[in-house]
């Protein structure tokens, strides 16, 4: 769920670098996404990546909910951090359209919700703050393209604005494949390796010419079954003509059901 378990593979090396990238005065890039399948360790690192930071005076931590409307999410919990509402009373910000504080005299309301989210980060980097923004288990929703669109024209603005996203193979991939989200692709991504610990059983290593002849499919039908388990980061095909199974146990789960 998220939180440090008693037993778990190290990725000290991993989240080292990211925490240097992300801290480095001149940041080689402002999104990392990691994958892997479920287990692999993803939300620890990102909820590592996320403490160290927030220990950090200049950085300022969200995490976002992919489920609800994003832009909206972030600017609602920047502006209930105290720190950042006094700044943005202070700059007379009128963002009572959208329920953010009330109407400020004389002053017009800001009326689109990327025009609020880019005068915050404005004072965030006038106060020499950074912001990261953690969003865990992505699926390619709505609300997660036009928060990455509106997240590509803040970065070319040069603001302050950091993403960590966490997904499976198949929803990172679609998200990524997004004709109107291209720009991903340029992202850094992590694949984590699945967990091999001592107390974790695995499988052996199948040829897929034996089981291609067991379940009697053609070799361009196995070819096809192949690649979808590939996607979904259910089997490892790193060495040529076998396939080996990634997710801790799961021959145990296989077998059970054969057997019922």
């Amino acid at each position: 769920m998220g939180k440090k378990p008693n037993q778990y593979i190290s990725r000290l090396a991993q989240t080292n670098t990211i925490i240097e990238d992300l801290t480095d005065s001149i940041p080689s890039t402002q999104l990392y996404m990691l994958t892997g399948v479920c287990g692999s360790g993803k939300t620890v690192m990102l909820s590592t990546i996320s403490h160290e930071l927030r220990q950090r005076p200049d950085w300022l931590v969200v995490e976002l909910n992919p489920t609800r409307d994003l832009l909206m999410s972030l600017a609602a919990k920047l502006y209930a951090i105290p720190e950042l509402h006094t700044l943005f009373i202070k700059a007379r910000f009128d963002f009572s359209a959208f329920g953010l504080g009330v109407a400020i005299e004389n002053t017009p309301p800001v009326t689109d919700i990327e025009t609020v989210l880019e005068l915050m980060l404005t004072k965030l980097a006038e106060h020499n703050k950074r912001l990261l923004v953690t969003i865990d288990e992505v699926t390619a929703n709505e609300y997660v393209k036009v928060f990455a669109s509106s997240f590509q024209i803040f970065i070319r603005q040069d603001l302050p604005l950091f993403l960590l996203m966490t997904g499976l193979f198949e929803n990172i991939s679609e998200i990524q494949n997004d004709r109107e989200l291209t720009f991903l692709y340029r992202a850094l991504k992590i694949n984590l390796a699945p967990l091999n610990l001592n107390a974790i059983a695995t499988s052996d290593s199948s040829r897929i010419k034996d089981i291609r002849a067991t379940l009697d499919f053609s070799s361009s039908l196995m070819s096809v079954y192949r690649e979808r388990l590939k996607q979904k980061g259910l089997v490892d095909t790193s060495a040529y003509g076998s396939l080996t199974l990634t997710l801790p146990r799961f021959e145990n789960f296989i077998q059970f059901y054969r057997e019922m």
